[in-house]
């Protein structure tokens, strides 16, 4: 059987340099005879690691069949060859790090290198990837400051190095191809009207506004005219893909609905299956969960979820899944956790809040935090028409800095999450949640979450590293979603069974309310308040049809910063606003009694 270990100690895993073999993919066959299909990544003297639909795993060569063990052995050998075929210039000495795990252990080792999840060091004369995972927070903050120390000639890179490294920075600044190969479920880069990259996942293109996901987790919308013409086209593109995808989906969907299944027992969704795929592998693992795009397994080699499409299976193992997934829709089942794991929180693995750590329900609205841990969502429940679709809004921590690394071109750019302390287990009934750790300079954060019936209240700090010489700054942003697709060309009379009587109130701290309906042009109602003072904004709400509830964000204290941005190019309050708030004397800090409050009522 397959199992998952972690090799030699603390979880050490081969990173090769280069890629090996182009990726091709082998049948691998365990002593018990159980096979399954994966790529090569790597291997050493006692394991090897293959990757399987993006997953990485670490088997004991031992663990092998004679013939598979072989293979290991042989493309262990082509790899070093591969990598010795163009020898690297002489890497300068380094000195020596403790480097400890969970369980107090010590090696120590030079540092080369970290990234959001791992650090690369040299030990024993071999590059090794240590995971976040398995070190101590000692050891996970020496790796981040000593990423944020080196400089980018400490190690000199081999030509194919350069070349890798000069062809992804090009790829940053002209943005992904629209006409190359594109993966719907990875990143993309887009470039923005004035040249600015963004690097972040596509969720959809409705009408004027392209929604994606950041790296932080966070959703956002842009107006398509803050994109660059390259960034249209690729949003066109990847929304074709999205499209036939949804279509073969459905119509898998269809097929899988009149399938013969067998009877099966709510035990059965907690044991392991034998499942194969459609090149005859087999694998043993435990059902999680399916929609009408994937099936969610855990291997019996492993402890978080994966996802894999429905044509990845078998028509036998095809039928065995739906068979279970109409099981677990008529029995009262514990949700599944997909435990934290670098930069992800632990969440929810199945179950309509698949992703996120944190859930609260009630009556008028229901919330969540995601398991990047640094963005909510609020669906918004219409209490007149409970038939109604819910409203959704995205809040967000937010950690800026300016980077002048291109003195001709600064940057505001945002600071990655690269671990957690203490993560927070998921759960559904949880309504204060602190989350902290360490962001990709160094520096240390915490945010605070607080929800109750009533709505949300949110606060936040976070340092910089000594000598930090770009500073960060922390914000709490909201996003107030467009609600009607295609509103460019829709004529007015299309587009009020959309909005209803909804309107937008402002409220200031000082001065008189300023309604915006919905119907009405930004401008056209900003001419009625012409020559009217309008102070600091204390409050902004969303209310009437058609969100059923009304939804107020609001300022408290003294001294804060609250503002609204309307895109470019965006003419009605229908289209979206985005609203941010900071501390404006102190701006690593939104104290608990300045906090940011969503409050929620009928």
């Amino acid at each position: 059987m397959f199992q998952r270990v972690a090799f030699i100690l603390l979880g050490i895993t081969v990173s090769p340099t280069l890629p090996l073999l182009c990726a091709k993919s082998y049948i691998w066959t365990d002593i018990n005879g159980q096979k399954i299909e994966a790529d090569f990544v790597g291997a050493n003297e006692s394991t090897v690691t293959i990757s399987m639909e993006g997953q990485e795993l670490d088997l004991p060569i031992d663990s092998l069949s004679a013939f598979s063990k072989a293979l290991a052995i042989k493309l262990r050998k082509e790899s070093k060859t591969i990598q010795t075929a163009t020898p690297p210039v002489q890497i300068k000495s380094k000195p020596l790090y403790d480097w400890k795990d969970l369980q107090g252990r010590v090696i120590k080792a030079e540092f080369i290198s970290a990234n959001s999840s791992a650090v690369k060091i040299l030990f024993n004369g071999q590059t090794v990837e240590l995971s976040f995972s398995f070190l101590s927070q000692e050891s996970k903050n020496l790796a981040r400051q000593l990423a944020h120390q080196s400089e980018p000639l400490t190690k000199q890179l081999t030509p194919q190095e350069i070349q890798i490294a000069a062809t992804r920075q090009e790829s940053e600044e002209k943005g992904t191809d629209p006409n190359g190969p594109l993966d719907l479920s990875g990143p993309q880069v887009w470039v923005s009207a004035d040249g600015r990259p963004l690097k972040a996942k596509f969720i959809g293109f409705e009408g004027d506004e392209v929604s994606l996901e950041t790296g932080s987790g966070n959703e956002v919308e842009i107006h398509t005219d803050n994109l660059s013409k390259q960034a249209i086209a690729l949003a066109e593109k990847l929304k074709s893909l999205l499209d036939q995808k949804e279509k073969r989906a459905k119509s898998f969907a269809k097929v899988r609905s009149k399938m013969k299944v067998p009877t099966v027992s709510a035990d059965a969704l907690d044991q392991m299956q034998e499942l194969t795929n459609t090149d005859g592998a087999s694998i043993r693992a435990r059902f999680v969960d399916a929609d009408d795009f994937a099936v969610t397994i855990v291997l019996a080699s492993r402890i978080d979820p994966i996802e894999l499409p429905w044509d990845k299976f078998s028509s036998d193992s095809q039928i065995l899944l739906e068979a279970l997934r109409r099981k677990s829709l008529t029995v009262n089942r514990a949700p599944s956790i997909s435990p934290a794991k670098g930069s992800r929180l632990a969440s929810f693995a199945n179950g309509p809040f698949k992703g996120y750590n944190t859930v609260f329900q009630s009556e008028r609205f229901d919330a969540a935090l995601s398991s990047s841990g640094s963005s909510v969502k609020i669906w918004l429940k219409n209490s007149k028409d409970p038939s109604k679709p819910f409203k959704t809004f995205g809040i967000g921590f937010g950690t800026r800095y300016t980077d002048r690394t291109n003195p001709e071109k600064h940057r505001r750019r945002s600071r990655k999450i690269t671990g957690f302390e203490n993560p927070p287990e998921a759960s559904m009934k949880r309504e204060k949640t602190t989350i902290s750790g360490t962001l990709n300079n160094g520096g240390t954060f915490q945010y605070d979450i607080q929800i109750n019936d009533k709505g949300l209240t949110l606060w936040s700090k976070m340092s910089d590293p000594n000598g930090e010489k770009e500073p960060t700054n922390i914000s709490i942003n909201t996003s107030i979603p467009g609600i009607v697709p295609n509103s460019k060309n829709k004529s007015m009379e299309e587009v009020m069974p959309y909005i209803g009587d909804g309107s937008l109130v402002l409220k200031p701290a000082s001065g008189k309310t300023r309604i915006f309906p919905y119907k009405e042009k930004w401008m056209t109602t900003n001419a009625k308040y012409k020559g009217q003072k309008f102070g600091a904004m204390d409050s902004a709400t969303i209310i009437g049809s058609p969100y059923g509830n009304r939804i107020s964000f609001m300022a408290t204290g003294s001294g804060m910063s609250f503002g609204k941005e309307v895109a470019y190019g965006r003419v009605f309050p229908f289209q979206g606003l985005s609203l941010s708030y900071r501390n404006g004397s102190s701006p690593k800090l939104i104290p608990q009694n300045r906090a940011f409050k969503v409050l929620i009522l009928p």
